[in-house]
């Protein structure tokens, strides 16, 4: 463990601080090899400090810097506890709509199927078929429970999104 211990602590760049890691990094989170394994930097520190990581627990970062391998800035939590972790610093990214990276349609592209599904009474099936999504899809974003930001639906709305006109 001393020669790890060594090679690990070579990589680190001591600050007033944060301890930032040198070496190979991912998504700005430090890569340290060690038997042919690659590790998270930050989850060795800790374990060459306070020694193992109990399963299902997070090594997360006081100070919100990826690459600081501080151990005075590391603590084990939950995944819940690391998204409430962030969420009371303020750094929780608003994903909703456009903004999620994973998005496929607009807020005009969900406009849209609402209207053409909830006061045009147009098929589920065919608004899938012209925005190139599938029928869940459309039906989810019709009742209002996806892109719910974009408003509520009324009662009438929502029982011809629910199948009030045809399928």
């Amino acid at each position: 463990m001393n020669n790890v211990h060594e090679r690990f602590w070579r990589k680190v760049r001591l600050g007033p601080s944060c301890w930032e890691w040198m070496g190979t990094k991912s998504r700005g989170y430090g890569k340290f090899k060690e038997s042919g394994k690659t590790l998270l930097a930050h989850r060795v520190a800790f374990l060459l400090e306070f020694g193992a990581i109990p399963d299902g627990m997070n090594v997360c970062h006081h100070c919100d810097n990826r690459s600081c391998v501080r151990p005075e800035h590391l603590f084990l939590g939950t995944d819940s506890d690391n998204v409430l972790d962030s969420v009371r610093k303020g750094r929780w990214a608003n994903r909703e709509g456009e903004r999620n990276p994973s998005a496929k349609l607009t807020e005009n592209d969900v406009i849209a199927i609402r209207r053409m599904r909830n006061d045009e009474g147009r098929s589920l099936s065919s608004i899938a078929a012209l925005f190139d999504t599938n029928f869940r899809n459309v039906s989810r974003i019709a009742l209002g429970t996806t892109w719910k930001y974009l408003g509520r639906l009324n009662r009438a709305q929502r029982n011809c999104a629910e199948g009030g006109a045809n399928k």
